[in-house]
């Protein structure tokens, strides 16, 4: 769990689209709201949308479907998981998530423990790179610097050549992060997401 009590935090109520990879996730708690117990999002997920196998180091990740089928690789196993039932990634073990239909939506929970306050920022910050047609179409950053920022705060490794890059990314990333690099874009992230929710029409 990174613990950058300088930077801005995402609140409770807080979502963020996708728009090159067609998902959204919304924040329902979060490091800050729960102390530091759990980070617990919504995941509304496109038709054939997922991501690839990866691990974290500090937490672990539960996955309970609301609707629809949830697809789950845990290291060789492949699970299909329906509203009800849920599984957990333990950190140190790969694993991805994925919608398995090619014609509807999904959606699903994802609970962190402990809370992540990086994989909150990694989000908003990767989720608003994307909005503002910063990254390629499966959702990666088109800037070295944005990708190591988003390595650190998601604590995100990956098997193969890939997870080399990665490591030294992490690090170039933290130093970065404690430079307060791209902390204007962070908070503009912030703030929209912040006037989005506030805006948004309340329940009667």
């Amino acid at each position: 769990m990174h613990i950058d009590r300088n930077l801005p935090t995402v609140e409770p109520g807080m979502s963020f689209h996708n728009p090159r990879i067609k998902d959204r996730v919304s924040f329902l708690e979060t490091a800050a709201s729960s102390g530091g117990l759990r980070t617990v999002v919504c995941v509304d997920l496109a038709p054939g949308g997922g991501n690839t196998l990866h691990w974290h180091r500090h937490f672990d990740e539960t996955f309970r479907p609301v609707e629809g089928t949830l697809g789950i690789q845990l290291e060789r196993q492949e699970l299909r998981l329906t509203p009800g039932e849920q599984t957990t990634a333990p950190r140190g073990k790969r694993h991805r998530f994925f919608n398995p239909s090619s014609t509807e939506a999904i959606r699903f929970l994802v609970e962190l423990k402990p809370a992540s306050d990086g994989f909150e920022r990694c989000i908003a910050y990767a989720y608003g790179l994307a909005d503002d047609g910063l990254t390629s179409s499966t959702g990666v950053p088109k800037r070295p610097a944005d990708l190591a920022m988003l390595a650190y705060w998601g604590d995100t490794y990956m098997p193969g050549i890939m997870g080399l890059v990665m490591r030294l990314l992490h690090r170039w990333g933290g130093r970065l992060v404690r430079k307060e690099q791209n902390l204007e874009a962070l908070l503009r992230y912030l703030s929209t997401a912040r006037h989005r929710r506030d805006s948004a029409p309340q329940p009667a």
